[in-house]
């Protein structure tokens, strides 16, 4: 067997992984972007009923504690609440964005092992 038909197989053998490989990460970054947007839709559903909810309350409190005493403490309460609750969502997005990307992970394992494999034909 000469060393151009050697060639010649490991080239078309190449194209085709390369191809299946593309095809793979074609889907996989459907799925990924499908997920994504659901995950953005429920996110922002959850965003304006959580916003209403905490107005609400907060209106609520205040029209109970507008003719008492506790009127100033009950404003400081909502203050405080209103920014643990920040600092809570903004610590959580930052942990997630710090987070290894587990997208497409799949595709990655799947090109690493082709490349081992290719590379043991060779």
């Amino acid at each position: 067997m000469s060393l151009q038909s050697v060639a010649r197989n490991a080239g078309g053998a190449l194209l085709a992984q390369a191809a299946l490989h593309a095809e793979l990460l074609g889907e996989a970054w459907l799925e990924e972007k499908a997920r994504l947007r659901g995950m953005a839709m429920a996110l922002l559903l959850g965003f304006a009923c959580s916003l209403c909810a905490l107005l609400a309350v907060g209106v609520v409190a205040l029209a109970l504690a507008w003719d008492t005493p506790m009127r100033i403490p009950v404003i400081v309460s909502l203050l405080a609440l209103y920014a643990l609750g920040t600092v809570i969502a903004w610590r959580s997005l930052q942990r997630q964005v710090l987070a290894k990307n587990e997208a497409l992970a799949v595709s990655r394992d799947e090109l690493a092992a082709d490349l081992v494999l290719l590379r043991g034909q060779l």
